[in-house]
């Protein structure tokens, strides 16, 4: 126990006395001051030991002689310590932060690393090396690839390898063939934070700028969509888009970045996918109509069955409700899966006679349109067998589905 206690002290000493403090009031309680204590960072791709509390903070000058990207790691060794991380300039103005790891690019210059507790106290472990990181730069992405003349495409101006101090402001100077396209609906997309400060000029002869700035403190600190606006194709050929950009992190400088263009290939005719087809066979005492429903439950094609309930429908691959009615019965209703180029059949099915309101129950209310339409013609609906006129022989269908609810399983 003697040992251990004197290696400890040993370790402290050593610190200490390697050591120049100087004193700042930064996050200090009231009536304390936070000693801020300049170490020695020797060597990139080593380890070294310090620590922190509440009134002493650790700071780590380095230099660097051209543009880099490094990584800074401080792995805490006291238990319930956690290390935050800034990354500070030759003047001491914060650059970027973070805690337990930090990944930045920077110029040539002075820089320093200060670890400070964001909870705990106790000793880390501190390494700062050389990483490779994708460069910042902006892409355009058309989407879709192919559209037919008086068509839109969606675009978008993205933001990638954002560094971790990220950007407060960006200019983004897009072109395009103004004889083959025209743009329209030029927004910023948040990537900058809530209500960004934007000014656009144009377009005017395929070229439009748009300039976008973080208001109140915010930044573009993640890769995504800075910029969207949709095109519109004029005229078949192939078009190219490209949004260039300009960037500041506010230190008044702005800074070109690597660009990769995009492109719209314009058609003169719409392309149409192969289409499926779908068939089956509906079974009723009255003529039968089927619908196809896509998943947002808009109607995408509907047709009759022939004089024996059979059907054939076509339409694009997809997954889709298909439902049967006529007037007078409860629907058929189920799914279907139809495939480019190929037929989905679907099994026979036969629909329940007697729902005249149309409420999808069979009831008195029902049996009463057949009293009130007695020995005539209308509601056509009420003529269950189709014979032209209302009467018992309709309430007699009606009765033996009487109570019935629902669409039936079309399975």
């Amino acid at each position: 126990m003697k040992l251990q206690h004197l290696f400890r002290t040993l370790v402290l000493l050593v610190m200490l006395v390697g050591a120049v403090a100087i004193a700042l009031p930064v996050g200090a309680q009231e009536g304390t001051t936070v000693v801020v204590v300049v170490r020695e960072l020797t060597y990139w791709d080593a380890t070294f030991s310090g620590q922190v509390d509440a009134l002493r903070y650790e700071q780590w000058p380095f230099v660097l002689n051209e543009s880099r990207s490094f990584l800074v790691t401080a792995t805490p060794v006291a238990e319930g310590l956690t290390p935050l991380i800034l990354l500070l300039d030759g003047s001491g103005t914060e650059l970027a932060r973070g805690t337990g790891t930090l990944t930045s690019s920077q110029p040539a210059g002075n820089f320093s690393v200060q670890i400070q507790p964001a909870a705990g106290s106790g000793l880390y472990y501190l390494t700062l090396r050389q990483v490779d990181l994708a460069q910042p730069s902006v892409t355009t992405v058309v989407d879709p690839a192919t559209a037919a003349v008086g068509e839109t495409a969606a675009v978008t101006a993205d933001l990638g390898a954002v560094p971790a101090e990220g950007y407060t402001s960006a200019e983004f100077t897009c072109t395009f063939d103004p004889a083959r396209l025209e743009a329209s609906n030029i927004v910023a997309t948040g990537l900058f934070g809530a209500d960004a400060a934007t000014a656009v000029n144009g377009p005017q002869d395929g070229v439009f700028i748009v300039a976008i700035a973080g208001s109140n403190g915010n930044k573009a600190t993640a890769d995504g969509g800075a910029l969207a606006f949709n095109v519109k194709a004029l005229q078949p050929g192939q078009a190219a888009i490209e949004c260039r950009a300009r960037v500041s992190k506010g230190d008044s400088l702005l800074t070109d970045l690597a660009s990769t263009p995009g492109s719209l290939t314009v058609t003169d005719t719409v392309v149409i996918a192969a289409q499926g087809t779908l068939t089956g066979e509906v079974l009723s005492g009255k003529p039968a109509t089927i619908s196809l429903y896509n998943a947002d439950h808009t109607l995408v094609t509907s047709g009759p069955a022939a004089a024996g309930g059979t059907f054939s429908l076509a339409a694009a691959p997809g997954t889709y409700t298909v439902i049967a009615t006529a007037s007078g019965y409860l629907s058929a209703q189920g799914s279907a899966v139809v495939s480019a180029g190929g037929t989905t059949a679907k099994p026979s099915v036969s629909l329940i006679a007697g729902d005249i309101d149309g409420n999808s129950v069979i009831d008195q209310f029902d049996a009463m349109t057949i009293g009130m339409s007695y020995n005539t013609a209308v509601p056509a609906a009420a003529d269950l067998n189709n014979d032209g006129i209302i009467n018992v022989l309709d309430l007699e269908i009606l009765a033996a589905n009487y109570r019935r609810s629902g669409a039936v399983a079309w399975e």
